[in-house]
């Protein structure tokens, strides 16, 4: 128990420590009464720092006893008549709790981050592997079908686009690399909708022919894929074993179809149809070769949908190194509720770069970089700076425990940085700050706002 929790003995020793030294140093004033700062603050700061809200009330509490103790038996005790006597004793207990407290909800806070911390690292885990696997079929694949193409930079370069991480970018990456691959003509993609099937990207039609655009959930061979999750060619579908005769659009809609899922075994996202492909190499060698290449590209479509999740829980945004929008949003309501909580001031910041709209896109990112680094240099480390999603606005900062004075001292240091630049934009810093009749903390960026728009 000793081991597990040491302020049992610690704290007993220093306040004997405390007394022993009252006695022989200072004998005159039992107690440490009339001493300012009473050397009991040490116990109550050091444990309750240390150890948390047990040793902090435990420190808070032998402070007060001994404090009223002792003054009881060594100091004229019309003194304990007066109610301000009991304030330093009562300070004891009362900032003993308070510093208890703040410790246990740092603590919580931290062990927090600690949990997202660890899955962010099992998530970069999963992701390294995946890539590593990814590059494993990419060398397997080069080697079995680098015949097929018509030259090796081809393969690589479908390869590469193969890696996006664009949901949107890479439906077309992947239309291209198959139909390229297999040498086809002509290629479609279907997303699925809650109709059936919709034509999301076309590859190599022409203008003048009519291809069909959308399928119901099982029509043709395009549907017949998509609702079975399986590899459909034009001899399976003739064969599937329906009655009546096939309508000629249909049967003519693409010669072999299959998936695209979300990973090999998730749920079906569209269809890959070929119209178009040269008699000699439609053969079950191609058909074998198109799955593999489906399976490969729905493991693409995995790794683009978990990048995208996972970049949505983001805390840092990865352009400028700042916090992220949602974290800000997060964190400014906790410190919004700790400043009621505890009157303490804070102070938020909203930045507008008037000019950046005329310039290039390139320049922007420039400019941007240039204040984001700015405001990390001007601001304390504590201060929350984050990339704001808002038109016009795009940084905004938290100044943690700053108040109205000190937030416009802030913001002065920083313009006079910013003119010193001579950048080709102007800076303009709207600034809001904590008081007992801010609603919430949506209600501080409003107001912040309003200081930015302010003439």
């Amino acid at each position: 128990m000793l081991k597990k929790y040491p302020y049992v003995y610690e704290i007993p020793l220093l306040y004997l420590l405390l007394y022993a030294i009252n006695r022989i140093l200072i004998p005159e004033y039992i107690g440490f009464v009339g001493i300012d700062p009473h050397p009991y603050w040490i116990g109550i700061l050091l444990f309750g720092f240390r150890y948390g809200i047990i040793a902090g009330i435990a420190t808070g509490l032998i402070s007060a006893i001994l404090y009223l103790s002792l003054s009881w038996f060594y100091i004229e005790r019309y003194l304990f008549e007066d109610i301000s006597f009991y304030m330093l004793p009562g300070f004891f207990i009362l900032v003993g709790v308070l510093i208890g407290v703040g410790v246990e909800r740092n603590r919580r806070i931290l062990a927090t981050q600690e949990v997202e911390k660890e899955i962010f690292l099992k998530n970069e885990k999963a992701l390294k592997e995946e890539i590593k696997t990814l590059g494993e079929i990419n060398q397997g694949l080069e080697k079995r079908i680098v015949t097929r193409m018509a030259t090796l930079v081809t393969l690589y370069e479908g390869a590469r686009r193969m890696e996006t991480v664009q949901v949107e970018q890479l439906y077309r990456s992947i239309l291209e690399f198959v139909a390229k691959t297999l040498d086809a003509g002509e290629a479609a993609v279907y997303l699925k909708t809650p109709e059936g099937w919709q034509l999301k990207e076309k590859y190599g039609w022409k203008d003048y022919e009519k291809r069909p655009e959308k399928f119901k959930p099982d029509e043709g061979i395009t549907g017949m894929a998509g609702a079975s999750g399986k590899v459909v060619s034009v001899r399976d579908f003739i064969h599937q074993g329906k009655e009546g005769p096939i309508a000629p659009e249909l049967l003519g809609d693409c010669l072999v179809a299959g998936p695209l899922r979300k990973g090999e075994q998730g749920e079906v996202l569209a269809v890959l149809s070929i119209q178009n492909i040269p008699f000699l190499n439609f053969n079950s060698a191609t058909i074998n070769l198109f799955g593999f290449l489906l399976q490969w590209a729905s493991r693409a479509l995995e790794r683009a949908f978990f990048v995208q999740e996972l970049r949505a829980q983001e805390i840092i945004d990865p352009e400028y190194q700042v916090y992220s929008w949602p974290y800000f949003l997060g964190r400014g309501s906790q410190e919004f509720v700790r400043s009621q909580t505890y009157y303490l001031p804070l102070s938020v910041g909203l930045f507008c770069v008037e000019g950046e709209a005329a310039l290039v896109a390139s320049k922007r990112v420039e400019i941007f970089t240039t204040v984001a680094e700015l405001l990390k240099a001007c601001c304390r480390e504590m201060d929350v700076i984050a990339k704001s999603p808002e038109e016009g606005i795009p940084f905004a900062v938290l100044w943690m425990t700053a108040s109205k004075a000190q937030a416009g001292e802030i913001r002065s240091k920083i313009q006079t940085h910013f003119e010193k630049l001579k950048l080709p934009v102007k800076l303009q810093i709207g600034v809001a700050s904590f008081s007992p009749q801010s609603k919430d903390f949506d209600n501080m960026l409003q107001e912040a706002r309003e200081d930015l728009h302010h003439d």
